[in-house]
């Protein structure tokens, strides 16, 4: 560095150590010229009371003192002080003594020196002394900045997860020695993937920046507000009863329901907010129970209508505990053949003649006898086991179907139905599953009939590229409950479909006076399937009423306990039109 470009900086000392008086004023006077300040000592025995003093920024050591060594005084300023820059100075230029200051020191300079060497010498040591300063400030910066980062969401700058855990375990602490309660309220905001899909991912982190404003805003001091990932946000607040909680609650869904106005578009997003509270003074519940049960009543206030808010009590924990003894049992049912399959017969309405049968799926619940699909499904659905479960009841039924077939027991055109969920149709890999699985057993796709519920196709997306597919395969693909939800007949149209089966609810109305539209609804289907190519299955038929009036609409297939319950092995009809069931006795 050019020592004439130096300014030098408050604070900044040198100190001369050397027994030679007049080099110690000569070496000062040139640091006074360049305006550096200075102190000098001429034992290490003074240099080091003058460095407890003054601090200094450099140290200039003279190899050799009266009272000892001047490379142990440089240690031990060193020791002292470690950020000071010491510059050894020495009139014998040996190769030891040189390897031995520049080794362990910042610079070395012999005797006699020059002054503009000296004071290059000196001003590079401060200007490194200076660097080593500033980085030092940048790393702490760093460091903080990276310690904020970690504790912070970078969108909305509130607390992240891992900063919300340690306030909550900080506050259910606090409400041992106060008395109080601690409140956890999970809020989610409603439709906020609309606003993503419709106008963008960039509108979308303005709402969140907005939404998070809002709630830090509406909170008190003692609270905290956290994101908790996606559109989700916990508050954490004291509080001394529920209805506290309650009021804050219905509080944050006001401020929340304010209209947002993003890019001259007024959007309104309302939130869904579960809430859990412990009891006072000594909580039992721990963080994490706390965050779970605040979650678990957000959505019961999803499930509710949303845009309110739900209490979480022991009537919700007790079904909470009930769906998790539910899943756990499905997962060990799967291990350990807990599940089953019964078979309800389907007949030709014309004839009575057996023509397929549809596979139901049952658990034999330790403690709780057989359960049907009702009391289970929508658990294994919420838990992602509904495709394993699928996947078992399809095996099973064309092992079964691949067996009867061996023996001789069903006739040529018995095709066996199986359900499956709207989570196997959106699976791109699910028609490779079913081929692979019809030629494990040796069955022909022609046997084999799925069905679909409505409530798959509102929203289809990847499901029409696996409908065609099994379709193109020889698979029959069948709509179950039609009528029953969100009936569209452009799927009629556009999807591969084989055929419908009439909601039961329908079918109950058959044969009932004083039912005029019922009657002519299921009639219509018929002819407009029979229009289509598509077969018409009456499902829940329990009278020979409603078996008569089916008939005479010209319904091909019905099924229900008129024809035959479930039953576990093969479907045998009950024998109802004696004189027109053919079917074959299994053989032993």
């Amino acid at each position: 560095m050019n020592p004439s470009a130096f300014v030098p900086e408050d604070g900044e000392v040198v100190l001369v150590v050397d027994d030679n008086e007049s080099l110690r004023e000569s070496l000062s006077e040139v640091l006074k010229s360049a305006g550096i300040r200075s102190v000098d000592a001429g034992s290490a025995h003074d240099a080091l009371r003058l460095q407890a003093i003054h601090l200094p920024t450099v140290a200039v050591v003279d190899y050799r003192l009266p009272d000892g060594s001047g490379i142990e005084l440089a240690h031990t300023i060193k020791e002292r002080n470690p950020d000071t820059s010491v510059i050894i100075l020495t009139g014998f230029a040996t190769l030891d003594t040189a390897v031995d200051a520049v080794g362990q020191f910042d610079a070395y300079l012999i005797k006699p020196v020059a002054p503009q060497m000296f004071i290059r010498t000196v001003v590079n040591a401060l200007a490194h002394r200076r660097l080593v300063a500033e980085n030092g400030r940048l790393v702490e910066r760093l460091e903080q900045v990276n310690a904020y980062q970690a504790l912070h969401d970078p969108l909305t700058g509130l607390p992240n997860r891992a900063l919300l855990d340690d306030r909550l375990r900080q506050a259910l602490a606090g409400c041992q020695r106060t008395g109080l309660s601690v409140a956890v309220l999970f809020i989610d905001l409603d439709e906020f993937k609309v606003v993503n899909d419709l106008f963008g991912h960039q509108v979308g982190d303005h709402l969140l920046r907005n939404m998070a404003k809002r709630l830090a805003d509406s909170c008190r001091q003692s609270d905290s507000v956290a994101r908790f990932g996606g559109d989700e946000f916990i508050v954490v607040c004291p509080v001394k009863v529920s209805a506290d909680a309650c009021r804050i609650a219905a509080h944050l869904l006001e401020t929340l329901a304010e209209p947002t106005t993003i890019e001259g578009v007024e959007h309104h997003i309302t939130g869904s907010i579960g809430i859990a509270v412990t009891g006072s003074g000594a909580p039992q519940q721990s963080a994490e129970t706390l965050l779970r049960d605040a979650d678990t009543a957000m959505y019961r206030a999803k499930e509710a209508g949303r845009a309110r808010w739900e209490l979480f009590d022991n009537a919700m924990r007790a079904r909470v505990m009930d769906r998790f003894e539910i899943e756990r049992g499905l997962r060990n049912a799967l291990e350990d053949g807990g599940l089953a399959n019964a078979y309800q017969p389907l007949v030709d309405i014309q004839s009575g003649s057996l023509v397929g049968a549809e596979a139901l799926v049952r658990w034999d619940r330790a403690g709780h006898g057989t359960l049907l699909p009702g009391s289970f499904l929508d658990v294994a659905e919420d838990s992602g086991l509904i495709v394993p479960i699928g996947t078992w009841v399809l095996d099973k039924a064309l092992s079964d179907l691949a067996q009867w077939k061996a023996e001789g027991t069903v006739a040529e055109r018995f095709r066996l139905w199986v359900n499956i969920s709207p989570y196997q149709i959106t699976v791109p890999q699910f028609p490779g599953l079913v081929r692979d699985l019809l030629d494990a057993h040796g069955v022909e796709p022609e046997s084999l009939g799925l069905e679909i519920l409505e409530q798959a196709l509102v929203d289809m997306g990847a499901s029409v590229k696996v409908l065609w597919e099994l379709r193109e395969m020889g698979v029959s693909l069948n709509l179950d409950d039609f009528g029953a939800g969100h009936s569209n007949l452009s799927w009629l149209r556009e999807l591969p479909i084989t055929g419908i089966k009439i909601d039961r609810q329908f079918v109950a109305g058959l044969g009932v006076q004083g039912n005029d539209r019922g009657p002519a609804i299921v009639s219509g289907l018929i002819k407009l399937c029979e229009a289509l190519g598509l077969v018409v299955i009456g499902e829940g038929v329990e009278t020979e009423a409603q078996a008569n009036a089916l008939s005479s609409m010209g319904c091909q297939l019905a099924q229900g306990y008129y024809f035959g319950y479930p039953e576990r092995g093969f479907p045998i009809p009950r024998l109802r039109h004696t004189d027109r069931v053919e079917t074959r006795t299994p053989s032993t």
